[in-house]
């Protein structure tokens, strides 16, 4: 168990009881003492009425300590996680009940009754990090065992006397016990809760873009959404299925691990989403900045390239983009995947299947966006599918200064 984090825990969680008892008994403390006080003014007794301010006074300071501890909570700096506000709140709660323990030896056995609620208070509530309440315990045990001594004549007046309090104080010792170790109980199963949670939202924001995944635990659901221009890229793996049929199972999947692996740190370095891969094809959108998208291909090729002189290997990489209107959203309710749809998706496609191996094949609707940054080299109309025959580019690298300031 982290100790630390269970100390802040457990005195954030003590103190913002105490706050909360505080507001209840300072709204209580009128009412109440105007049924315990008015009975005993009325009363002409001098003795009465020496018993009456006595409880007036102790009243009052109860008050005033309640009070204290909401101002505390209110206008205090969060120093410290509020730990010795806290634990000053204990010590002043045990003087006063300590005192109302006192008045019980020496004037009336009521105050035993006042001291055996507050005790019970401080086991039940005041929970603090630090071992502080069980001395007090006994410091209190000794002032009223020196109050019997110097009040009762004899000893079995004493002892009798203090049968009481001493049951009190074993009592809560126990409490404080119990109390603490379900304390630590309930910290180590919010931290199993803690934990867990965090595994399922590392899953769950590897699975879908964070925007989309927030939504998704906020609403239970995920609103299709569209975009005026999104870039959508599809890379291929030229070659792949031949060089495939030369590997076992187990080596293949390590082999598009590697290399879609090192896509993803790209991906992720540009801000960038990973929409899918289907079996050697790796699809990215762009919601926003369509150069980075520009930026990822030409490092996509570079990174095949580097895995090709590290490995041995001969494998090509067919890239196309595209960028215009598309549609995207969450389909289903179990296994569900984030996903892109319309026209631009599938010229985007056809744009990678039409391409040529080690090139990055564009759109006129990229070209446009992207010709203050990149190099582009017309190619010959080509004929797509459902299309007809579209003007296209191949985007050759970063614009050179010089481009960049005639444009």
């Amino acid at each position: 168990m982290d100790h630390q984090r269970f100390k802040v825990w457990l005195t954030q969680k003590s103190w913002a009881q105490s706050v909360r008892y505080c507001k209840v008994v300072a709204l209580l403390m009128l009412p109440v003492a105007l049924v315990l006080d008015v009975p005993l003014l009325l009363d002409s007794a001098q003795a009465e009425k020496a018993h009456v301010a006595w409880l007036i006074g102790w009243q009052l300071a109860v008050e005033l300590t309640c009070i204290a501890v909401i101002l505390a909570d209110r206008f205090v700096p969060r120093i410290s996680y509020r730990e010795a506000p806290l634990y000053l709140f204990c010590a002043a709660f045990m003087v006063l009940t300590t005192w109302a323990g006192l008045r019980g030896m020496l004037i009336s056995r009521s105050g035993l009754i006042f001291h055996a609620a507050g005790c019970t208070f401080i086991a039940a509530v005041i929970c603090t990090a630090r071992p502080i309440r069980r001395p007090m315990y006994a410091l209190s045990l000794l002032a009223l065992a020196g109050a019997a001594w110097l009040s009762l004549p004899e000893l079995n007046d004493v002892v009798t006397a203090l049968v009481a309090p001493f049951c009190v104080t074993v009592l809560c010792m126990e409490i404080d016990k119990v109390t603490h170790a379900r304390q630590v109980e309930l910290f180590t199963e919010m931290r199993k809760v803690e934990i867990e949670c965090a595994r399922a939202d590392k899953v769950l924001y590897n699975v879908l873009p964070t925007s989309i995944a927030d939504e998704l635990k906020r609403d239970d659901r995920v609103n299709a959404q569209k975009f005026e221009n999104m870039g959508v890229l599809f890379a291929d793996i030229v070659g792949f299925t031949n060089f495939s049929r030369l590997l076992p199972p187990d080596a293949l999947v390590l082999v598009l691990n590697q290399i879609f692996s090192a896509f993803d740190e790209l991906v992720e370095r540009y801000g960038l989403e990973k929409i899918k891969t289907i079996g050697d094809a790796y699809m990215v959108v762009s919601h926003r900045c369509i150069e980075s998208m520009g930026d990822l291909a030409l490092e996509m090729v570079q990174a095949m390239e580097r895995y090709n002189r590290e490995n041995g290997t001969s494998l090509g990489m067919r890239i196309g983009m595209h960028a215009g209107p598309a549609v995207a959203g969450v389909i289903g309710v179990k296994r569900f995947l984030y996903d892109v749809w319309g026209d631009t998706v599938n010229l985007a496609s056809r744009m990678e299947s039409t391409g040529a191996p080690g090139a990055i094949h564009v759109t006129e609707a990229v070209y446009q966006q992207t010709r203050h940054r990149f190099e582009f080299e017309a190619r010959e109309p080509v004929e797509i599918r459902g299309r007809g025959t579209i003007s296209s580019y191949w985007l050759r690298g970063p614009a050179s200064a010089r481009a960049q300031d005639a444009i």
